[in-house]
């Protein structure tokens, strides 16, 4: 009898039965496809299983063992999928770090590295070689336990015999925008009912093919991108995110020359394909049944512009989806429905700061709210009060999360001892239902309360990129505490090209009239910077606390 997808990630066993399952049924199916300038390189299911068992053997020969963690640091490379499957094929636990950029500091981005391998008690760091050879300059300390897959002959090798598969699949990492990165520990069973579930509210089939230019160390592209597309048995087409940046229209051409199916972006990357796709360009995107909006506040506005302006290409309505990223639920808690496009609710603002959603009023102030979808199969979402009592919809409170995937803890950290009650998660974001669909308004961590009124950060800063001369994606709203005034300030640092006064103060100026008008909120300070001022995470999001810090430290010399 032919099973569903959802079927057969579902069967008894790990991710690496469901691997092999695949491999059986399917040999010769394209597993991953990743483009670059010298061609294809295309991974079947079958070499996807055969090469595992030799890095396995290989990681094994070099003193790997059941329970030791073990870090991948790959760009985009065709060893790094079966080297991932072969180091939980010996019980290892392997998690993901992300390789230097052109404009980080080399020596903080390796101290970085260095504090999260020491901190996982890694055994062998697994690279290719040009970041060996960074490595083994930055992290001396580190040269002994770095694995050169380049530098490896896999001619001869005997696969590994024995899998000793353990309870733990591998970790991810949270990305880090409020505070330090946390390793959420993932088992093969959450991985595999996550799956099954995230499959069924996707309506995946075996034709689907996903195409991806994100880096694989944060769950939308490990889990979304790589383990759904590895455990559903169908086909995974990458780019590398550093050519994306280079050229973004890639995905396009990438989309059309697969017919691909299903893609995950955070919001950030819609809005710069609207704003930088070439005028009088097309691209066949009618092959698109989910463009997927994920990872970070998604804006109406972002995706009515991406609609309108590829509609031409293809693009349907309903093909524009959202779903509520959380990688302490595996990937995400919620998706929008699959036969329509997302939902927008305009609120007014004077009731939205009191918690309440109500239309707005002719003249005054609204914000625009995009729903994030219904929870997935198995995943329960309540909104509660600070009391921690349900509210009812259309009422703002933090959202509350239990899945029989969600997890217990972070590695090697008792962090999430405050967060999880009764298996219930408090995520720190606060949102509203309406209709069965969630809500989410933003994060705790990013909302400030400037005189008495309550306004998230992403907000702020999404009207800047939109409407001023700010270097697009390149500024960033904090909220300081200010002694004489005993609350919170608003303080703005935005980056601009232009290196003349005249031009800075402009903008400044322009931002706060915009701030002024849009929210009603007087700014204590606009900044106005060099570009390469603003710290993003590695999955591009403001790092909310290293800016305030560093704005603190550098305007007014407090540390």
């Amino acid at each position: 009898m032919n099973q569903s997808p959802m079927q057969r990630v579902l069967a008894d066993g790990s991710i690496i039965d469901t691997v092999a399952r695949h491999a059986l049924a399917t040999p010769d199916k394209p597993f991953l496809i990743i483009e670059s300038e010298a061609g294809p390189l295309v991974t079947t299911f079958g070499q996807l299983r055969g090469r595992a068992g030799v890095y396995a053997a290989l990681l094994s020969q070099n003193g790997l063992r059941d329970g030791d963690t073990v870090a991948l640091m790959f760009t985009t490379h065709g060893a790094q999928a079966p080297v991932f499957l072969g180091a939980m094929m010996l019980g290892a636990v392997p998690f993901l770090l992300p390789t230097m950029t052109v404009k980080q500091d080399p020596v903080l981005f390796w101290r970085a590295q260095l504090a999260t391998v020491e901190r996982a008690a890694v055994r062998l760091v697994v690279t290719d070689a040009a970041t060996a050879a960074q490595l083994k300059s930055h992290a001396p300390a580190l040269a002994e336990r770095v694995i050169d897959v380049d530098t490896l002959s896999l001619d001869g090798v005997a696969p590994l015999a024995e899998r000793r598969c353990g309870a733990v699949a591998f970790l991810q990492h949270s990305s880090g925008t409020t505070g330090a990165k946390k390793g959420i520990v993932l088992t093969h069973r959450m991985v595999l009912d996550f799956v099954a579930a995230l499959g069924t509210a996707l309506e995946v089939t075996e034709d689907d093919i996903i195409a991806s230019w994100l880096p694989l160390y944060h769950d939308m592209g490990l889990v979304g991108c790589l383990m759904l597309p590895m455990l559903l048995g169908i086909t995974t087409v990458h780019t590398s995110p550093f050519d994306w940046v280079v050229r973004p229209v890639s995905l396009f051409e990438m989309i059309e020359r697969h017919k691909a199916t299903m893609c995950w972006q955070p919001n950030f990357a819609f809005q710069h394909l609207s704003r930088t796709a070439p005028k009088g360009k097309r691209w066949d995107l009618s092959s698109m049944r989910a463009f997927i909006d994920c990872s970070e506040s998604c804006k109406a506005d972002t995706i009515r512009a991406f609609t309108a302006r590829f509609a031409d290409c293809g693009l349907r309505p309903e093909a524009m989806q959202v779903s509520y990223g959380m990688a302490e639920n595996v990937f995400i808690a919620t998706q929008t429905a699959m036969d329509r496009g997302p939902r927008f609710i305009a609120a007014d603002l004077a009731a939205f700061d009191t918690g309440a959603i109500a239309p707005p009023v002719d003249g005054l102030p609204f914000i625009e709210v995009v729903s994030c979808g219904f929870p997935i199969p198995q995943t329960r979402i309540e909104i509660r009060d600070e009391d921690g009592t349900a509210l009812a919809d259309r009422r703002i409170g933090q959202i509350w999360v239990t899945s029989p995937y969600m997890f217990d803890g972070y590695h090697k950290s008792d962090l999430a001892l405050t967060k999880l009650k009764d298996g219930w998660y408090a995520t720190g974001d606060f949102g509203f239902y309406d209709a069965g669909e969630v809500f989410v308004c933003g994060r705790r961590d990013e909302l400030l309360i400037i005189n008495g009124r309550n306004i998230f950060a992403p907000d702020i800063e999404f009207s800047i990129n939109q409407a001023t001369a700010v270097k697009p994606g390149r500024c960033v709203a904090v909220g300081p505490y200010n002694p004489r005034t005993g609350s919170q300030s608003l303080v703005v640092v935005a980056e601009m090209e232009a290196p003349e006064a005249e031009a800075r103060r402009d903008l400044a100026r322009s931002i706060q009239a915009l701030i002024l008008a849009e929210f009603g909120i007087a700014t204590h300070d606009v900044w106005v910077t060099d570009i390469g001022w603003v710290a993003k995470t590695t999955s591009g999001k403001i790092a909310r606390g290293a800016n305030e810090a560093r704005y603190m430290k550098e305007r007014w010399g407090q540390a």
